[in-house]
């Protein structure tokens, strides 16, 4: 059972616990779409069954061994342009609650958190558009804590990664505290290059030689730059021209 996080301004105020559900994104989209939410609230769940990633994949994760929750904001002072430093600062926060366990984790553009080259989180932002400006913004999040056991061989967990058994109440309200706190700085706005730089400190293959398969061919290269509309730059050593990508359109080759 998971609590309401009463040290928190915004995020994590009230949450809403659904031992089962097919998303808690969809669930959490249904509460804003009638209207009944603050800004903040959490939807969690011990066991998602339709979990989504990023452009139609599924996340999936052991029932009662990980996290997996969105969140409800309402960014009004957001500009559309500017809608990715909501993406850039979910990722910030999430590698920063995972950097207390680990020296080598590492945001792979444009939101999954790894640590030691293991994907254990994955993010999917989904914002509602009025105007010029975003309505709200509903962001799910599934980090691996406990699970032991992966199809995919790029997938693993803090538990995994550390050797230590978490109690995922107590991480919850660990994350839930870096996300507010890096929730608030975006607020302020005057933060907003602070965190787009900070993003790029933390991102992998930034000013550093890695692997892309690009055009049927693995091709080294490095990330110079994430515009801030979220597309990245990278410079590949097969190109003259610094190209600038969005998701799918380049693969990483991670070892």
């Amino acid at each position: 059972m998971y609590n309401s996080i009463q040290d928190t301004l915004i995020i994590g105020k009230k949450v809403i616990y659904l031992p089962t559900c097919h998303s808690t994104n969809d669930i959490a989209a249904e509460i804003v779409h009638a209207g009944l939410f603050e800004e903040g609230t959490v939807v969690i769940t011990d066991s998602q069954l339709k979990g989504r990633g990023q452009r139609g994949t599924t996340w999936l994760a052991a029932p009662g061994e990980n996290l997996t929750f969105s969140i409800i904001l309402t960014p009004h002072f957001l500009p559309l342009s500017d809608q990715f430093l909501i993406s850039q600062t979910v990722a910030l926060a999430v590698s920063s609650y995972a950097s207390q366990y680990s020296d080598d984790v590492k945001i792979k553009w444009p939101n999954d958190i790894y640590m030691k080259g293991k994907k254990i989180c994955g993010t999917l932002i989904e914002n509602s558009v009025q105007g010029t400006g975003i309505a709200s913004s509903v962001i799910g999040i599934g980090v691996n804590i406990n699970q032991t056991v992966f199809e995919n061989q790029r997938a693993s967990s803090i538990r995994q990664q550390t050797g230590n058994f978490f109690v995922l109440t107590e991480e919850f309200g660990k994350l839930i505290r870096f996300l507010d706190a890096f929730y608030l700085r975006l607020k302020t706005m005057s933060q907003s290059k602070i965190i787009r730089d900070q993003y790029l400190e933390n991102l992998y293959g930034y000013n550093d030689a890695v692997r892309f398969l690009y055009k049927n061919q693995v091709v080294e290269g490095s990330v110079t730059d994430v515009l801030p509309q979220g597309r990245l730059c990278v410079k590949l050593a097969t190109e003259e021209e610094v190209l600038e990508f969005d998701l799918k359109e380049i693969e990483w080759v991670i070892d």
